[in-house]
């Protein structure tokens, strides 16, 4: 089964056919699921992608935006969480940002133990091939523990194609995107590193994801179908 990475909330299966530079004028032969011209990923309630593993098509997972919130007097989009429903109340959520993709940690307060609001760049669709982005998010711990939770981040573009196919069908103008990640515990001493590997197709959004936890095990999942508006 999937892990979900909204520890880091996801936030994405293909081969290749060409390489090119990013036509923002193309559009994909008109199907199933819709367009949305001038993203990378499509934000508003009710859009959805479901994925399946590569390796076991029965296992499936969706990506559903259900709900969204603001944050700094800016609006966040959640997703709903594997295994929840409609009604969970969470703190975290995603919004772009002029080509930026920006992930929102919640506060949280569990059994007396408070953790601070932050945000962080999750993609950076504005990069070049190649180039790379390093931030640091360092969020506290409070109340009946004291210490910090660091989210350590190192993102960059690892190729941008013209046209590839998942799952038989064909995608246009798709992004290739990486982001490394160390999650340090200051009071546990433990840190997490997880990589993931997003590919995005524009005016659609995410159509395959692999996520390689601690340099040891991996998944990987791929678009079946998906609706954007």
């Amino acid at each position: 089964m999937k892990n979900t990475f909204f520890y880091a909330l996801a936030a994405l299966l293909f081969v290749f056919s060409s390489c090119s530079k990013s036509n923002d004028d193309t559009e994909p032969t008109p199907g199933e699921g819709g367009y949305v011209a001038g993203t990378y990923w499509p934000y508003a309630i009710g859009n959805v992608w479901n994925l399946a593993n590569t390796e076991d098509p029965e296992d499936e997972y969706q990506y559903l935006i259900h709900k969204s919130l603001t944050y700094e007097g800016k609006t966040y989009f959640q997703f709903k969480p594997a295994g929840t429903n409609a009604d969970v109340e969470l703190n975290d959520g995603f919004r772009e940002d002029n080509g930026v993709f920006i992930s929102l940690h919640g506060a949280t307060s569990q059994m007396g133990i408070n953790i601070s609001a932050g945000t962080a760049t999750y993609i950076n669709t504005k990069l070049k091939v190649g180039e790379i982005w390093k931030e640091e998010l360092k969020l506290q711990i409070s109340g009946q523990a004291s210490g910090t939770i660091t989210h350590k981040n190192e993102g960059r573009i690892l190729e941008k194609v013209a046209s590839t196919t998942i799952n038989g069908k064909a995608y246009q103008d798709v992004l290739k995107t990486e982001l490394k990640k160390a999650i340090h515990n200051s009071i546990t001493g433990y840190t997490e590193n997880i990589t993931y590997e997003i590919w995005l197709a524009k005016g659609i959004g995410i159509i395959f994801e692999k996520t390689t936890y601690d340099d040891s095990y991996s998944d990987s999942y791929g678009l079946v179908s998906y609706t954007v508006k």
